[in-house]
């Protein structure tokens, strides 16, 4: 996923920290009044600002976020009676020195910075962003950490921690160059220090988001620290992706961990190991495939061939990313030789800022890796005239995923410019999709509770009779409490012809019905 950043000019007035207002989740039914005009009453004699923020958000039953620092010491008294919670709000930041906007379900707090103070404060915020320094090893003595991680739709997920904030779920993405926060779910309070507001534009190139940066944050994984790191924050319900992969997932990471170090990265076990450069060794074996990597930027390229559903053999530069999940995204823009597969299908891609991604999905012959044939993969092509402009940008046409790099032992090493591929026993597997036509989603992420939020027509579960918004109790006969995500998204690319039965909710009924997996390429 790709964002185009540009930074705008608040005069005078830059945020040092957020409160981040996510209503607790109800499923398929919208808030019509907003938190900030709910009437409320609180009373509150010399206490702690930060216990008063806490006892608003326990009355409107808010999650919160905010950067204590900003708010520490300062002690307030107010008697408010039925009155909406931005008059509270208003009278609690006036009085302490503070302002604060709001942005769809995002409260910035701000530190009130008088003209005359402006300046200075730019410049020593300036140098958190400037002074921007990787990952070091807790134990210096140490040569290597190993880090276990979870997996979810082929994507490395490990665990992170921001200044001793609870500890967040990120996706770990050789395409990205500073961390973002993209979602928030499960999570009690996170600081993030000298926040600042830029804009940031979406995929139809048109509509803007505000976005946050911030700088001088402490990043933590597992015996790694990173002080002075620059972390951006996207908050937007349609840039969020845990209830697609069925576990709360916070955010991407990727650049910072890969420049220092050499990454292994196995899919099998699900362990990350990162080695000092000085005391890795290599240790090449027969099977080994060796590619350079290109950059552009803090961005790695490979550069391969791919044969198309047509038997010709095309030369690409792809972007290497461990962070999409799919096998190879091309776009037809970036080489006239890159065409549509003649058998393929309209679906959903994925998620992006300003809402779901559509394009097309299909079989080319092949894509070579060094030696290696690898034949049928699935292709996807965006339909985004953005995105196949940002994927033909510099030469390039497309990206390789993590349905290809699964099916290696992979080491990443930005030093020396160079990806190792060694096969592992997934080498051969077939690629596989979904043959039901139909996206089933977790929307409480962690919880057995599955719906159906997209059908294909004339699909399968089309055909079945299956709706948008069916809650799925129970499919092969397995309860869905029994059920994590992966399992059903598993069985649905399992085999063509393999019978689905399944029960739903729907509008308080049980529905069964059945179907078989069809290929449509």
């Amino acid at each position: 996923m790709k964002t185009t950043f540009n930074k705008i000019w608040i005069a005078f007035v830059f945020a040092t920290a957020v409160l981040i207002f996510a209503p607790n989740v109800n499923f398929a039914q919208e808030t019509k009044t907003q938190p900030l005009d709910q009437n409320i009453s609180i009373y509150a004699e010399d206490e702690p600002l930060s216990d008063v923020i806490k006892k608003l958000c326990s009355y409107l039953d808010i999650d919160y976020s905010y950067n204590a620092k900003i708010i520490e010491d300062k002690k307030v008294s107010l008697s408010v009676s039925n009155k909406p919670l931005k008059y509270v709000l208003d009278k609690l930041m006036k009085d302490s020195y503070l302002l604060f906007e709001i942005e769809d379900n995002i409260l910035v707090v701000r530190d009130y910075i008088p003209l005359d103070k402006s300046i200075d404060y730019e410049q020593n915020t300036g140098q958190y962003f400037a002074n921007n320094r990787g990952f070091l090893f807790n134990n210096q003595k140490k040569k290597s950490i190993r880090i276990k991680f979870k997996s979810a739709s082929n994507l490395v997920i490990i665990p992170v921690t921001i200044n001793n904030s609870d500890t967040l779920n990120f996706i770990l993405s050789t395409s990205v160059q500073f961390p973002i926060i993209t979602e928030l779910p499960f999570v009690n309070e996170l600081n993030l220090n000298y926040m600042k507001p830029i804009k940031v534009t979406g995929f139809d190139g048109e509509n803007e988001l505000t976005a946050y940066r911030s700088g001088n944050n402490t990043l933590e994984i597992a015996g790694l620290t990173a002080r002075n790191q620059e972390v951006q924050m996207i908050i937007d319900e349609d840039f969020q992706i845990s209830h697609m992969l069925g576990i709360p997932v916070h955010g991407i990471i990727g650049f910072n961990l890969f420049k220092d170090y050499i990454v292994e990265i196995d899919y099998l076990s699900e362990k990350i190991t990162l080695t000092k450069p000085e005391y890795y060794k290599y240790r090449d074996r027969k099977k080994d495939i060796v590619m350079p990597l290109y950059f552009d930027g803090y961005k790695p390229f490979v550069r391969t061939k791919i044969v198309t559903d047509e038997l010709k053999d095309v030369r690409v530069k792809l972007l290497f990313d461990t962070g999409t999940s799919d096998a190879l995204w091309l776009s037809e823009t970036s080489d006239e030789q890159i065409k549509l597969p003649q058998q393929h299908i309209e679906t959903f891609l994925g998620k992006g800022l300003n809402g779901d991604l559509f394009g097309t999905k299909g079989r080319i012959d092949a894509i070579w890796v060094g030696p290696i044939f690898l034949p049928k993969p699935i292709v996807a092509f965006p339909n985004s005239d953005i995105i196949n402009q940002i994927i033909s940008r510099n030469d390039r046409n497309g990206t390789i995923g993590a349905e290809i790099l699964r099916r290696f032992f992979v080491t990443v090493d930005y030093r020396n410019k160079r990806l190792t591929l060694r096969p592992n026993h997934k080498l051969k597997q077939s690629f596989n999709y979904n043959m039901s036509g139909m996206e089933v989603i977790n929307p409480m992420p962690g919880m057995p509770i599955f719906t159906i939020a997209n059908i294909r027509e004339n699909s399968p579960a089309y055909a079945a009779g299956l709706q948008v918004n069916d809650q799925i109790l129970w499919i092969n006969n397995n309860s869905n409490r029994s059920l994590e995500l992966n399992d059903i998204n598993l069985l649905l690319q399992s085999k063509e012809n393999r019978k689905i039965k399944v029960k739903v909710l729907r509008n308080g009924e049980e529905f069964k019905t059945s179907f078989q997996l069809k290929k449509v390429f």
